[in-house]
């Protein structure tokens, strides 16, 4: 399904002639946390946001002193536009990210997770003709499907375990053996860091068919302390 089927055409833009007062009336009207600003032919110019706004609101802090003597001047003066600036245009982010109307649904999840956004403006040849929401991405995505407990078998519990190992980057060299037991998958090894210990945990969780998590995983150099069962 492309974003086309999910957009909302309902959403009238800013101009960047407006004040920012109108920006964030209009904000809380449309439950929106951000809105496409163009001009009169519909270009898309940018897209004022709530940090936008807080950028405005809040107490502007002052410029470190090696940035102000070493470094390139023109983010500070954009940073000063933000801080005192009255109008939609003056405030609004450039260059915002957007997403053509033929897009699937799935792109645009990817887009707004890599650039931590919630609303995303749709383009047409420049022109901007809708917005997707993160609820609305969140309402149209086919959310995971559970494998009921004790319908895999623990070889396969293994098996699926070990390849999922084998293809993440972040492994660490440090062995850690798997054992299913009656659906419950156990973790017993060394690991090089809590952060490690957790997404082995998290991924054992996520295996279709288990029963539950074993942790009998050790942090290298940490107190030495095992986890424990947790079923899922």
């Amino acid at each position: 399904m492309t974003v086309t089927k999910i957009m909302r055409k309902d959403v009238v833009a800013l101009r960047a002639e407006e004040a920012i007062e109108v920006a964030w009336r209009q904000m809380r009207e449309q439950r929106l946390g951000a809105l496409p600003v163009t001009d009169a032919t519909d270009h898309l110019l940018g897209v004022v946001t709530e940090h936008d706004l807080l950028a405005r609101l809040a107490p502007r802090q002052p410029a470190r002193w090696w940035n102000t003597i070493l470094g390139d001047k023109d983010p500070l003066a954009a940073d000063y536009v933000k801080a005192v600036g009255v109008t939609v245009g003056e405030l609004m982010t450039l260059a915002p990210i957007t997403i053509g109307p033929d897009a699937t649904i799935e792109a645009a999840a990817r887009l707004m997770r890599r650039h931590a956004i919630d609303v995303l403006a749709i383009v047409a040849d420049g022109l901007y003709v809708g917005l997707v929401t993160r609820a609305d991405v969140l309402d149209h995505l086919s959310w995971p499907t559970t494998t009921p407990p004790g319908t895999v078998s623990d070889e396969e519990l293994e098996r699926v375990m070990q390849e999922g190992i084998r293809q993440e980057p972040w492994t660490s060299s440090h062995r850690v053996f798997i054992e299913a037991t009656h659906g419950i998958i156990r973790l017993t090894g060394v690991v090089a860091s809590p952060g490690e210990r957790s997404a082995l945990v998290a991924m054992a969780r996520a295996v279709p068919g288990g029963a539950g998590v074993e942790d009998r995983l050790v942090v290298l150099g940490g107190t030495g302390r095992r986890g424990h069962l947790t079923i899922s």
